[in-house]
């Protein structure tokens, strides 16, 4: 009896020491998956490691790598359109991101990332941090992510942005939250090489860059190696080769002709960027683009030695000359109209949003699946 009496004392102290929110149920804190959870998956990225971040030493950042780069830019920590996937019947999801110092251009700067969910994009469905200006501070950028009002498993990605620097620090979910893998990846890849256009200067966010719109039109996944005032150069062909693309596209020739570079030198320079793609992949599909039109009011760079098109010249002989099936040649003028309208006002020679989402749709029309893989 006496036993009895001191459980019940001591279960009536107990209740009345919880608080409210305990004696209805404690509130679970999110669960966090580390970005080298095996359950989140990448795609689109030419390079990445996990990194510590040097004041949270514990932790683990996702870093993406381009490898080639720019000198004073660092556009080489710029990833257009690199992808993080997974698949979750999460009802609360938080994408955590630092946007970190690695992207120094004090030029340009395009910090807006995009996500889908089950293949599906919404205007609002947008990321990008508070600080708007080409200059900025590393800054924290917590993405909620929403599923729309379906219960149940979606496929989520994440779409770094093209003019950034963005490591991913991971996801928090609600405890319950499930994971299964994610959706296949697409069976073809793509490479898109080229200079500051394909990099994706001067759209208006990652996806509506004309490499990212190429991945959708051809269901596609395309890895963006494009690099803002990218010239000609040999030895990016091993970069672009060492990706292991089932097709390559290549835009290059702009910046050459800006910056006077000899149309000897230039030809020189594609030749040997083509052999050392054709060393380590003989067979991949090669689209070779022309230069874009540029308007004739564009004002004519001072280095300039010769007319633009006598590089698109060099371009088609070179196709013309090196006798394989597996080169074709794109002419980047068919591309876009003739349109002053469909370029930047600033810088001409990019293509504004009209402008990518029309080179895009005749681009995707040139090229074709690959009848077989390297």
């Amino acid at each position: 009896m006496k036993n009895s009496r001191r459980i019940l004392t001591l279960a009536i102290a107990m209740s009345f020491a919880m608080t409210p929110r305990q004696s209805q149920g404690e509130e679970k804190s999110p669960t966090t998956v580390s970005p080298d959870d095996p359950r989140i998956e990448y795609a689109g990225f030419v390079h990445k490691e996990f990194v510590s971040p040097p004041d949270k030493p514990g932790e683990k950042l996702a870093r993406f790598d381009r490898i080639l780069d720019i000198a004073g830019k660092g556009y080489r920590w710029d990833n257009p359109g690199a992808r993080i996937r997974f698949r979750t019947d999460a009802t609360a999801i938080e994408a955590m991101l630092n946007y970190n110092e690695l992207h120094v251009s004090t030029s340009s700067r395009n910090g807006v990332g995009v996500y889908s969910v089950d293949g599906i994009f919404k205007p609002e469905w947008t990321f990008q941090t508070k600080q708007l200006g080409v200059v900025r501070q590393p800054e924290a950028v917590s993405v909620s992510l929403s599923g729309g009002a379906v219960a149940g498993f979606h496929d989520y990605e994440i779409f770094l942005p093209y003019g950034d620097s963005v490591d991913f620090a991971g996801l928090k979910v609600n405890p319950e939250a499930r994971f299964e893998p994610a959706k296949p990846k697409p069976a073809v890849r793509c490479v898109a090489y080229g200079d500051s256009i394909t990099h994706g200067f001067s759209a208006s966010a990652v996806s509506k860059t004309y490499p990212f719109l190429l991945g959708r039109a051809k269901g596609w996944e395309v890895t963006d190696l494009g690099l803002g005032g990218r010239a000609s150069n040999p030895a990016d062909g091993k970069v672009v080769a060492s990706l292991g693309a089932d097709v390559i596209t290549v835009l290059m020739g702009v910046n050459d002709w800006q910056g006077g570079v000899p149309p000897e030198r230039y030809r020189a320079n594609m030749e040997g960027f083509l052999s050392n793609i054709r060393s380590a992949q003989p067979k991949t599909p090669v689209y070779l683009l022309t230069p874009l039109w540029v308007a004739a009011n564009w004002s004519k760079p001072s280095g300039m030695i010769t007319d633009l098109d006598s590089y698109r010249q060099i371009l088609r002989d070179l196709v013309a000359s090196r006798n394989d099936p597996n080169l074709h040649l794109v002419e980047g003028p068919d591309l876009i109209d003739p349109d002053p309208s469909l370029f930047d006002r600033g810088a001409a020679v990019h293509p504004n949003d009209a402008g990518f989402s029309m080179m895009a749709e005749r681009l995707a029309e040139h090229i074709h699946d690959p009848e077989e893989k390297p």
